[in-house]
């Protein structure tokens, strides 16, 4: 290793327990596993499955893990020092620990370090935490159990700061900062794994930060310390890079930045903003290709969408939907992007919308493999004027694909929608009837269908599939996955306004949280057209992407078979 080589620094991820704090966040124990085993496989370092006991979700994710393949990366469960007037032996949380050591071996204990807290929270003293501390971390490391102690408020305690921020008295302030420091001198003479200095609100500064990093390992050169971050105040991954550049081994945060109030450090950010630019080294740089495909397996699993603006993951992080900027990447590729996004497995985006102009359109249909000339692109743009304003395109290059196949005439003609109509009955006791009636095309044959739902848009896919699957069994196996509706300027246009819809598909041995999975959109004022759009879209591409996929005439009729074209 040469003095130029970026120092290694190691991931610690909290998504499943301080991550799961966020409202309205949720993840099944399953998606769990298959999130944790992922992360191993990417490389990360740590990961922190929840608190010792503390739920139902906890106590089954813990019994799952028995037989999942996380690699080298290390499981931890959380807890608490040892109550007061407490034996060490009999903390529930500790027991909880104890008793699943052999597959979780990692021991994450949180010691209230502001003297604030102590006094307050604790109601206890200065002397009273350190035992607490001190028995605590001895009764796990003699059960061989490795120990991470988390020092909550340990930036605050710090910086002399009490409650919103405020200034400590200059004399409270000092013993708080004598407190802290006395906590660090027992966690080394303790030999803890990791000394974590926790920003707990979020409040610090990158400078405070640095300083305080830089002078505990002053302090202590052979004991190693950890960050743990929050985004309160904007500052989280700066702080997070600055507590790495200050001599941090460990950075500790949720892959997507997940949390309660404005959530954890985001630990996508800070791997790719700080690895593609040598400034530290979490991974190998042939993992790193697979950040991007993590971040999007973990939005998955937690039922989020990939924000556009996500740094180094989101959809937009290198792409451009400015009509000049299109042109200038035309004609200069990377001329508008910070660095490769091959390095983290992501692909430079040119997107198309009301702001982009005839550039953009040539330049994706290009990268996509369906090239458009001018006189084409234009036609494009008059055919799909609500999907380009309403973002159908930026939300799926599928759409876009199959919108240019549909001008450069090298679409099969498997099916279309010729009229559809839905009956849609409610009574004052909330009972609810639904049917769609459907008149499909499929190659040269008229065919009618109709079923009923649980609302418009199942009722419609309902009825196309009850046709469809006649013709094209490859259907059976393609599933919906998540769909989402936007309404696009409201305020503008009232109940006439656009509507998105974004539908996910995934199909029958073949895994979503491992890219393959596609999305499909559709933009109309009537939300069951969009939506309806969106799912004919989403059908098209699989039946272009199966082999078996030209029609099967149910009744034995001779039938001219649609040309069949593949596409990635």
């Amino acid at each position: 290793m040469t003095n130029d080589s970026p120092r290694k620094v190691e991931l610690f991820d909290t998504s499943l327990r301080d991550g799961l704090q966020q409202p309205n966040l949720e993840i099944s124990v399953p998606s769990a596993v298959n999130l944790l085993e992922y992360m191993g496989a990417f490389g990360v370092h740590y990961a922190e499955i929840g608190f010792a006991g503390a739920n139902q979700f906890v106590t089954q994710l813990a019994r799952a893990l028995d037989t999942a393949d996380t690699g080298a990366m290390k499981l931890a469960l959380f807890g608490r020092t040892r109550g007061r007037g407490v034996k060490a032996s009999l903390w529930p949380d500790l027991q909880f620990m104890l008793a699943h050591a052999d597959r979780i071996p990692v021991a994450v204990i949180v010691v209230k370090s502001r003297l604030l807290d102590v006094e307050r929270s604790l109601e206890t003293t200065p002397e009273e935490n350190l035992l607490m501390a001190r028995e605590t971390v001895a009764f796990l490391q003699d059960h061989s159990l490795e120990v991470i102690v988390d020092l909550e408020h340990a930036m605050d305690a710090a910086c002399g700061r009490q409650e919103f921020g405020l200034p400590s008295e200059p004399d409270f302030a000092k013993r708080t900062l004598d407190h802290l420091h006395a906590l660090v001198d027992q966690c080394a003479a303790q030999n803890v794994s990791r000394i974590v200095v926790c920003d707990t609100n979020g409040g610090a500064s990158p400078e405070e930060v640095s300083a305080t990093i830089g002078g505990l390992v002053a302090r202590h050169p052979n004991a190693n310390f950890g960050f743990h971050g929050h985004t309160d105040r904007g500052f989280g991954v700066a702080n997070a890079r600055a507590a790495i550049l200050a001599g941090a081994v460990q950075v500790q945060g949720t892959l997507l930045g997940t949390g309660e109030r404005c959530g954890n450090v985001n630990l996508t950010t800070v791997i790719g903003g700080m690895q593609l630019r040598g400034e530290a080294e979490f991974v190998p740089a042939a993992s790193l290709a697979g950040l991007t495909s993590l971040a999007h397996a973990a939005y998955d699993a937690f039922s989020l969408d990939v924000p556009h603006g996500a740094p180094i993951v989101g959809y937009g992080a290198f792409g451009t939907w400015a009509g000049m900027h299109g042109s200038s990447e035309r004609k200069h590729p990377g001329a508008y992007l910070w660095c490769d996004p091959a390095r983290v497995g992501a692909t430079p985006a040119i997107g198309v919308n009301a702001q982009s102009g005839k550039a953009n359109i040539l330049l994706l249909s290009e990268q996509l493999g369906v090239p458009l000339n001018g006189t084409q692109a234009q036609e494009l743009i008059d055919a799909n004027t609500a999907m380009i304003d309403g973002g159908g395109f930026t939300a799926s290059e599928v759409s876009f694909r199959l919108a240019c196949m549909k001008v450069l005439g090298t679409l099969p003609g498997l099916f279309a929608i010729r009229t559809w109509r839905v009956f849609d009955e409610s009574d004052e006791a909330s009972k609810r009837f639904v049917q769609a009636f459907m008149s499909l095309e499929v190659g040269e044959t008229i065919v009618t269908t109709r079923a009923e739902g649980e609302g418009p848009v199942d009722a419609l896919t309902r009825a196309m599939r009850h046709e469809l699957e006649k013709w094209f069994p490859a259907l059976k196996k393609m599933r919906l996955g998540r769909f989402s509706v936007t309404a696009i300027d409201v305020s503008a246009h009232d109940s006439a306004a656009l509507v998105r819809v974004t539908v996910s598909f995934t199909a029958d041995g073949h895994e979503p949280q491992r890219n393959e999975s596609w999305t499909t959109s559709g933009v109309s004022s009537d939300m069951n057209q969009a939506a309806l759009n969106a799912i004919v879209d989403g059908f098209h591409y699989w039946l272009l992407q199966t082999p078996t996929a030209s029609p099967e005439n149910p009744s034995g009729d001779a039938h001219t078979k649609a040309k069949h074209l593949l596409y990635s």
